[in-house]
Formats: C-alpha cells, sequence, structure tokens
C-alpha cells in the first residue's frame, strides 16, 4: 500500500464537559491506526440543561480551545479535519450564535449530532477491536447526555440518547462533593425513570442470551486509569480491560466520599474530572444494577472512533 493512499485524518468532538481531538491514519482498506488524542477541559454544557443556553465564557473558552486542537492537527499533518458537537449544543436554544462563531474563527462549521447519530457513532467506535460472536450493548456516558444502543457486532440495531451525563447529573443532585445519601437516592430515583423508558426494548433484545457489554466514554476510561493506577493516560492499555459490577460499585461509593484533595490523590484520576467522577460512576453502576449486567468491557474506543470510521467507509 502507497503511502498516497493513506490519509491522515482529524476529527474534534465538541462535548459537554470536554473536547477531545483525535488524529488517525485512515487506509482505504477500511483500517484505522490511531495515532494521537488530545484533550481539552471546558464545561461547555453546564448548566444547559436548565438554562438552555451556552453562556458566554462558555462559549469564548469552548472556541479558543477548539481553535488550538486545530493548530495541534494541523502541526501534524492531517489532510481533514471533522468537528461535531453533541448534545450541549443541540440542547441550547443559542446554538446558532455559537455555530456561527465557530465558523467565523476557525473556518469550520461543526455537524451538531442528533440523538440517535451520537449513538450510531459511538457503537461502530466502540466495537472497534472487540472479537465476540455474542450480542452487544454498548454504553457511553457523556458529560450531557449517555448513548445506549445494541445490536451485532457488525451492524447496530437500535441506538438511544437519554439526557443523563456526569455534569448534568451531579448539577441536578448536587453529586459534585460530600456522600449525602438522600442526594444519591433521589440521582438513583431519577436514574432508574429513565433507564425504564428503554427496558422494554433492551429487555426484548437481550432476552436470555448472554451478551458482551463495552462501556465507553470519560467517566469509565478515568475509572479504567484507576484500576491501572496509571499515571499517564495510556488509551492502549486501557482498551478492552475487564470491568466488573462490584468493584466498580465499590468504587463509585469511595469516590463519592471523598473530599477533592483525596480524590486528586488517587492513582489514575484524571484531575480534570474529580467534581463529575461520582455521577458519572453512579450512572454507571445504577445502569449495571437495572439491567443486572455484571461484567463489561471498557473500550477506549467511542464517538470520535466511530466518526473516522464513518468516514473511511464512504471515502
Amino acid at each position: 500500500m502507497t503511502s498516497e493512499s493513506v490519509k491522515k485524518i482529524a476529527t474534534i468532538d465538541i462535548g459537554s464537559n470536554s473536547i477531545v481531538l483525535l488524529i488517525a491514519n485512515c487506509y482505504p482498506d477500511g483500517t484505522i491506526e490511531f495515532l494521537d488524542e488530545h484533550y481539552a477541559l471546558t464545561k461547555l454544557g453546564k448548566d444547559v440543561k436548565t438554562k438552555r443556553m451556552l453562556s458566554d465564557d462558555a462559549i469564548e473558552h469552548t472556541i479558543a480551545a477548539v481553535k488550538e486542537l486545530k493548530a495541534v492537527a494541523l502541526e501534524e499533518g492531517t489532510s481533514y479535519i471533522i468537528i461535531t458537537a453533541s448534545s450541549a449544543v443541540r440542547m441550547a436554544e443559542n446554538r446558532n450564535r455559537f455555530l456561527v462563531q465557530c465558523y467565523k474563527e476557525i473556518e469550520i462549521f461543526p455537524q451538531v449530532l442528533n440523538g440517535h447519530e451520537e449513538a450510531k457513532y459511538t457503537y461502530l467506535g466502540a466495537t472497534t477491536d472487540v472479537v465476540t460472536d455474542r450480542p452487544v450493548v454498548t454504553i457511553d456516558i457523556g458529560g450531557g447526555s449517555t448513548e445506549i444502543s445494541w445490536g451485532a457486532l457488525d451492524q447496530m440495531v437500535a441506538g438511544h440518547s437519554i439526557d443523563i451525563g456526569c455534569v448534568s447529573l451531579k448539577e441536578e443532585f448536587d453529586l459534585g462533593v460530600g456522600y449525602f445519601l438522600y442526594k444519591r437516592l433521589a440521582a438513583i430515583r431519577y436514574l432508574r425513570k429513565e433507564f425504564s423508558k428503554i427496558a422494554s426494548a433492551l429487555n426484548e433484545f437481550v432476552g436470555d442470551q448472554k451478551i458482551t457489554l463495552i462501556a465507553t466514554g470519560g467517566t469509565i476510561t478515568t475509572y479504567a486509569g484507576i484500576q491501572l493506577e496509571q499515571e499517564i493516560y495510556d488509551r492502549k492499555r486501557i482498551n478492552l480491560i475487564k470491568g466488573r459490577r462490584k468493584e466498580l460499585v465499590l468504587t463509585s461509593k469511595k469516590l463519592a466520599r471523598m473530599d477533592i484533595p483525596a480524590r486528586k490523590r488517587v492513582p489514575g484520576m484524571i484531575l480534570d474530572r474529580v467534581e463529575e467522577m461520582p455521577a458519572g460512576l453512579l450512572i454507571m453502576s445504577e445502569f449495571l444494577k437495572f439491567f443486572h449486567f455484571k461484567r463489561f468491557l471498557i473500550s477506549s474506543n467511542g464517538l470520535r472512533a466511530g466518526i473516522l470510521k464513518h468516514y473511511v467507509e464512504t471515502m
């Protein structure tokens, strides 16, 4: 295969909590070689669920971060950059202002993904590198939404996006600091109500089959880093490690009881996620309990990898 047939592509995902740049070599045969990943915390989705507006400061901070990540992508020799925006932008009533300002300053108009698109691309990405003959269920816990999908390994049957994320749940139930049982119980009731909306369809799909559950997103990859006590985040080492419900539930409760300085000292903790981790892990633990899943795989590939896979399949 000639070097001319290889395209270095970048995707920048504007999420509710963070912006992530993923750079990869994409080959005509569909092979994707992930090269580099860069991350910036902007918290664009702060208070969006209640106010339905992106704040001026968040817009300015986010666009500045996207400009920096675009510059990094160009410096690394990418020939094409895809920019997408997810739940915070699609939920905001002033999203058009944000998108126009992005175009003026970045010269790329972000594609706002609807919930089904986000679920589809996440499924595509999460199933990368997975080998299984079982039905697959994926969950991606984001800042403002959680995508849950299922299907065969090479084909998604159904995908759902629900308005629960580590940031929005933390804000709504004040879960950032302190283990207050009444707050957690209120959050759990809310989560179960939301999960019940997809329960009939997901339970019908699963039936009595053994499934492969794949979890992805910043919450779960940070959890993997904590389990491995990583000093430096290593997406390759994290990819496809196994997790168990019992251990995740214990970690969820342990972190929730810690103050912020103590959380920052936890080996493997990504410092920008210390406030959101209790809420994010509560979403995951309650999902596992609600649907009686005991084991899962952790994937470092998710939405961004899925967008790249879609691009390769259509180029």
